[in-house]
């Protein structure tokens, strides 16, 4: 019978402990208390769930510190449900208790049916808060049994599970003291920043290490590569930094899915690395992996809903695969260093894809673990890189030395042959110089002796017309004497008066001609006479307008038909140069007959308006003093421009002109005062001559 009432006795004791699950808290550690046994879940929303009095036995058990694709109870995003905790103290607090969490949703937080506090907003337009561990305050100061219920739900829309799987819980929440958990809070920023930022420097130093190494040899692209690949994995790390650190769970879930998506593709620029370093060529395999990532990134930001971790696996196993394919070639044909390349890949492989991404895809690690396997899988490839970089300089050192002692024997064996060959060099050219300026004075005689003949035969050309015409004259004039001594004996004077009449006649055309002779003379021996003037201060404007008048006035007493208007364009401002006057002054006559004669010809012509004019300016130029002589004649054709300033050339009829003016102009403007003679001339518009004479500011 006793037996019978203490079964019944134990009968309430047995149902009151079904109905309440109670976590007991016997102590608060420094560190203290993961809340994560012990949970109730179930969907809807009901205020009177809050309450402590609230009976959940029948409430399912759940573990929210699980990631969110491990609670299927979950799936249904935008719709609200609770969680439940009945925990007890064994005694009663020493100081104000705090509660720190972080979650993937927004949440209602309440202590016996009292809110506490509210992380993001429940009601559409949901927005879920991740509040990163900030401690609230906890109005616990007994001991005994209290109730921990939390109103919940996920944001629509928001990508949860991205790499970073373990911050994908649905919340983590422990209490502690206030004041510790002030300092475990502190302590983690600090330490947790700092890492980061160390780590986050180290990736963007080896960026512009290995970017230097290929700017100063861009013959390396392979520095270009692991370059870029340094530098998606600190913008990927600076990503997942400021995912961390993000309050709203959408933008953590943007940061993360942007971070993944450029964190792989450090691994194809590893890749591209290695087919440089070990001289292979990419193949289809290689572009199909870019179109993979690309693609699957993309999926990312498109579907975030969805659970990628499996596929980026795939992707991280792909791509491992092909960089053991890599190596392994490498290997065989025997590249120096490549087995060192193999073992980057193979620590990369084990503590990345075997330990990061298997395990931490299957069994939920920490954070700190993850971290440090993570960072252990990035390094092991640059840190392999780098020793590989540092053998390959040691070898290429040790052979640039042997090739420098090479070089230098080398030297020194040539140096006596190098010294003995400038020797002979020396003698040869010695002697090769003597013999080219023979040559050279032989040549220069030949010239000169052919240009005497050119002179020669223009000379004996012009000189020639009018000796033929002067014995021609003469030797017609000798018979008409005979002719008329002859009809003089017959009485006949009529008839020898007209032959008197024509030797006289033939006598003119004798002395014509002979004049004609001597001024080809003349003017031969005034382009062969060295000048003996002197250069005196001159005023230009002065000398121009003097001869200017002089020409125009010569003319009118040899043809009072002859009639021209004259313009002058004097610079006042011009100063006095020193030159000979009477060279110039000779120079400027000639350049104005020839411009009075040029209009003087096209007048002939009669053309109807037209006005021959011939203008003389003068300006001051930068460094020289310039004199022009304009008219408005028919010009000289492009034909011969290039000739007018070569002796005995003319334009002029046969007897008008000795060729010789404009080349005498020529050498006394070129090289009797350093200056310039240059020539415009367009058919039916006109010459223009400019006369550039050097001049020094003052």
């Amino acid at each position: 019978m006793k037996k019978v009432l203490l079964f019944l006795l134990m009968i309430p004791a047995c149902i009151f402990a079904q109905q309440r699950e109670v976590f007991r808290i016997d102590s608060l550690p420094p560190e203290g208390i993961f809340l994560d046994q012990g949970w109730k879940w179930h969907a809807g929303d009901n205020p009177e769930w809050a309450k402590a009095e609230f009976n959940d036995s029948k409430w399912e058990a759940i573990d929210p510190t699980k990631r969110i694709f491990e609670l299927p109870q979950l799936s249904k995003k935008g719709e609200i449900s609770w969680f439940r905790l009945n925990f007890s103290l064994s005694k009663p607090p020493s100081q104000q208790v705090a509660g720190m969490m972080q979650q993937t949703g927004a949440s209602e937080i309440y202590l016996n049916g009292k809110l506490l506090e509210r992380y993001g907003v429940l009601t559409s337009p949901i927005e879920a808060f991740n509040p990163l561990n900030r401690p609230f305050l906890l109005p616990i100061d007994s001991a005994g049994q209290y109730c921990l219920s939390i109103r919940y739900v996920l944001q629509p829309g928001v990508g949860y599970n991205g790499v970073y799987n373990t911050r994908n819980q649905a919340f983590f929440l422990r209490i502690a003291y206030f004041k510790e958990a002030l300092k475990l809070v502190s302590q983690f920023d600090i330490r947790y920043t700092n890492l980061e930022s160390y780590k986050l420097g180290i990736f963007f130093i080896l960026f512009v290490l290995h970017f230097s190494l290929y700017f100063f040899n861009r013959n390396q692209k392979a520095h270009l590569s692991v370059a870029f690949a340094f530098l998606a994995l600190g913008v990927a790390y600076l990503l997942k930094l400021m995912g961390d650190v993000q309050n709203l769970v959408a933008w953590k879930s943007l940061f993360f899915a942007t971070s993944s998506f450029i964190n792989n593709l450090a691994p194809l620029l590893t890749l591209q690395t290695l087919f440089l370093f070990l001289s292979q060529k990419k193949g289809i395999f290689f572009w199909f992996l870019v179109s993979l990532t690309v693609g699957l990134g993309v999926l990312v930001f498109m579907v975030p809903q969805i659970e990628w971790g499996m596929a980026f696996f795939i992707l991280s196993f792909l791509v491992t695969v092909e960089h053991f394919r890599v190596v392994i070639n490498g290997i065989r044909a025997k590249i120096r260093g490549a087995w060192i390349l193999a073992i980057g890949v193979i620590l990369n492989a084990f503590f990345y894809l075997v330990l990061f991404s298997f395990i931490g895809f299957f069994i939920s690690i920490s954070p700190t673990l993850a971290d440090i396997v993570f960072n252990l899988g990035v390094v092991a490839f640059p840190i392999a890189l780098s020793i590989y970089l540092g053998i390959d300089s040691a070898y290429t050192n040790q052979e640039l030395n042997q090739k420098l002692v090479e070089v230098e024997t080398l030297s020194a064996e040539k140096q006596l042959l190098l010294a003995t060959q400038n020797e002979t060099l020396e003698r040869q050219v010695a002697e090769r110089t003597a013999a080219l300026k023979a040559s050279q004075a032989q040549l220069i005689q030949s010239e000169k002796l052919a240009s005497l003949g050119e002179l020669t035969a223009g000379i004996a050309h012009e000189i020639q017309n009018p000796l033929n015409f002067v014995n021609n004259f003469a030797e017609v004039s000798a018979e008409m004497l005979v002719e008329m001594d002859a009809e003089l004996d017959k009485g006949d004077v009529k008839e020898a008066k007209a032959i008197s009449a024509d030797i006289q006649q033939n006598l003119s055309k004798i002395n014509h001609h002979g004049q004609r002779a001597s001024a080809i003379v003349k003017g031969m021996l005034e382009h062969s006479r060295a000048s003996t003037g002197i250069k005196e201060l001159t005023d230009l404007n002065a000398l121009a307008d003097e001869y200017l008048r002089l020409a125009y006035h010569g003319l009118r007493a040899k043809d009072s038909t002859f009639n021209a208007m004259m313009e002058t364009h004097f610079d006042e401002s011009l100063p006095k140069v020193e030159v000979i006057p009477q060279d110039i002054g000779r120079v400027l006559l000639n350049l104005i007959n020839n411009a009075f004669y040029a209009v003087n010809e096209r007048a002939k012509q009669k053309i109807e308006g037209y006005s021959p004019t011939v203008t003389v300016s003068s300006r001051k130029l930068e460094n020289a003093i310039e004199i022009s002589v304009k008219d408005n004649g028919y010009g000289i054709p492009e034909a011969i421009r290039d000739k007018i300033f070569q002796p005995f050339f003319t334009t002029k009829p046969t007897g008008q002109g000795t060729g010789l003016g404009l080349s005498l102009a020529y050498d006394i403007v070129t090289k009797g005062h350093g200056g310039k003679v240059e020539v415009a001339s367009d058919e039916n518009i006109g010459t223009s001559f400019y006369i550039n004479l050097p001049f020094s500011q003052p």
